[in-house]
């Protein structure tokens, strides 16, 4: 009956982790390049028990331990395209990535909400450098951006944007709402498609996310109740069955 009690505990902690994330997806709806986290569950390893009967050992079976959250798995698809006009915004329509540096380390991120700062370079929002393929993008005119991310400053082509790949998707960890470090190799995509003017959306999908919020009230709901259960039993176990 104890253990009983553990599983449930375990599914209640389980979804209030699962909560958690899909929170904070619906409060990063409107945050460009931003990539929706899930939480997947797993079982704790099971019991094996066995009966002993004078020295021989023999297996009755495994008894189940609960859930626990295994891993924090983000959604990489593309969210729709949204038209700003702004000049200094800027969508990759397709694969890739921008990549950022903020003097210490270099990113990957979708978020294409750049400005130009004090010091006259292309920056995001948290003062990260925009990289182009000769390094940081020094902007001292009005800019356009070409289809292929080349850069043009008074009709003068003076670098293209740095856009990147992966090597490998599942290795990018994310750090902030749409920054990602990369715990591997990247390569530059020669074909990447830029549009200036635009922001790529969160890939959140409102409905999706409240519909998992009403099923996660109800798996905790359930849980709380098997708890209520088995409280009930073991009152019962020791107040009446102990007078027998």
């Amino acid at each position: 009956m104890l253990r009983g009690l553990y599983t449930a505990a375990s599914g209640m902690n389980h979804e209030l982790n699962r909560q958690d994330a899909i929170a904070n997806n619906l409060a990063n709806i409107n945050t460009s390049g931003y990539k929706k986290d899930e939480m997947i569950g797993a079982s704790f390893h099971a019991e094996l028990y066995f009966a002993i009967d004078r020295g021989s050992r023999q297996p009755i079976g495994f008894a189940p331990l609960g859930v626990e959250t295994d891993e924090v798995y983000t959604h990489l698809a593309t969210g729709s395209i949204l038209t700003t006009d702004n000049p200094l915004d800027l969508a990759i329509i397709g694969a890739g990535y921008f990549v950022v540096d903020n003097g210490v380390n270099q990113a990957l991120t979708r978020n294409g909400h750049f400005a130009i700062n004090a010091e006259g370079y292309l920056a995001n929002d948290n003062g990260d450098l925009v990289l182009g393929e000769n390094g940081p993008i020094r902007l001292d005119g009005p800019v356009e951006f070409g289809a292929d991310g080349s850069i043009m400053v008074d009709n003068q082509v003076i670098d293209r944007l740095l856009v990147v790949m992966p090597e490998d998707e599942s290795m990018l960890v994310k750090e902030g709402h749409s920054r990602f470090i990369l715990d591997g190799e990247w390569t530059r995509l020669e074909t990447a498609v830029v549009q200036q003017g635009a922001l790529e959306n969160s890939n959140v999908n409102v409905i999706e996310e409240m519909t998992k919020m009403i099923a996660v009230t109800r798996a905790y709901e359930s849980n709380q109740k098997a708890i209520a259960v088995a409280d009930q039993i073991m009152d019962k176990i020791a107040n009446e069955i102990g007078r027998l």
